[in-house]
């Protein structure tokens, strides 16, 4: 159990170590720091700090760095929030300004702009479908009162169904429209190849009591999606891991690279549920070739009712605090700016549905 006095030891010298990169003294601690105390009673402190497995000394006459369990109180007690700036806002908000059009290209956009916002490695994670799951017929057969069945035919032969509930139930004309437009675009693509244009699309052919059924249908061709238990993963920026210190050591940064460069599964990447980042540090992470560096990752919807994950590899010494809050940001706005890119037709389009909505209501009276 840890006293105030050395929480606080302890948080001055992961602060400092991550800013410097250089072990810590007592020297140096107390000459930045007011702690009220001598050099001696600071060393005193250390000693204890090293003894609990919070700190080590790499060389005799060397300062003191963190380990991964000081690492680890100090992300879990002792950083603070950190509040964006007004350029880290601006900088993050630029990078949102992105024209994605394939989902089966979004793990490699997102990766490497990702990297190139945190200066990091970073990994993209989005769910796929095998190339015998793609899509053969989408159908939903009415029932009894309010009581629907969608029913999806998959390119293997398996057929999948699902019974909905509708708040009113479409006229037989429009239904079949509706799912002409559907089979029209769906047919023959896997969930990984559907655009942000077909979903918009979709949405707008959803008109005329359709709009319930879609919804539901969206969410259970992502189910279908995320149950293959396959997912896309991507990492890009490997390169900029070379600007920090810890990677100067050739075989140190050789086996990490070659670890992202293949990374070909994601039984090693964390997945965020409820919390909005996860950090591994070190050992806390199950592949090898990770145990000397950290991960962060948060989870993004990707539109469509589609989930990914979005992550940042680098040194031990990184700035958790920041990076978290930048992360974080960047998952939000993606969801945000993916799900109105889905969801919000263009005004003209809006236009365009309402005036063939009134003149359907005009014949029918």
């Amino acid at each position: 159990m840890l006293t105030l006095r050395q929480r606080s030891i302890l948080k001055a010298i992961v602060e400092t170590y991550i800013a410097t990169a250089e072990p810590v003294g007592s020297k140096a601690l107390s000459g930045k720091y007011n702690f009220g105390v001598s050099s001696a009673t600071l060393r005193n402190e250390m000693a204890e700090l090293i003894a609990q497995g919070y700190l080590e000394q790499p060389h005799t006459s060397a300062g003191r760095v963190p380990t991964h369990q000081g690492y680890r109180l100090y992300v879990n007690e002792l950083m603070n929030g950190y509040s964006l700036t007004p350029d880290d806002s601006a900088e993050l908000k630029n990078a949102l300004r992105l024209k994605i059009a394939r989902y089966d290209k979004l793990t490699e956009e997102l990766g490497q702009v990702l990297s190139r916002l945190t200066n990091y490695a970073a990994v993209a994670a989005a769910p796929k479908l095998s190339s015998g799951r793609t899509i053969r017929r989408i159908d939903v057969i009415p029932c009894d009162g309010q009581i629907c069945v969608l029913l999806v035919v998959l390119g293997n032969g398996v057929v999948r169904d699902r019974m909905i509930t509708v708040a009113e139930k479409p006229s037989t004309a429009a239904l079949y429209d509706f799912l002409a437009t559907v089979n029209g675009m769906l047919v023959g693509l896997e969930p990984s190849a559907v655009t942000v244009g077909h979903l918009k699309a979709l949405n707008e052919a959803a008109r005329y009591g359709c709009g319930d059924i879609m919804a539901q249908l969206t969410d259970f061709l992502t189910e279908l999606a995320e149950a293959s238990g396959e997912m896309e993963i991507a990492t890009a920026g490997e390169g900029n891991l070379l600007s920090y210190p810890e990677y100067r050591d050739p075989d140190k940064a050789k086996e990490l690279f070659g670890f992202l460069n293949d990374a070909d599964n994601v039984e090693w990447l964390p997945m965020p549920g409820d919390a909005p980042v996860v950090v591994r540090i070190g050992a806390e992470n199950p592949a090898g070739p990770l145990q000397n560096a950290s991960l962060m990752v948060t989870g993004c919807s990707l539109g469509g009712g589609y989930r990914g994950y979005l992550g940042i590899v680098g040194p031990t010494r990184m700035d958790y605090s920041r990076l978290a809050a930048r992360l974080s940001f960047f998952a939000r706005g993606l969801s945000a700016v993916l799900g109105e890119a889905v969801n919000a037709p263009a005004e003209e389009d809006k236009e365009k549905g309402d005036e063939e909505h009134g003149r359907a209501r005009e014949e029918t009276t």
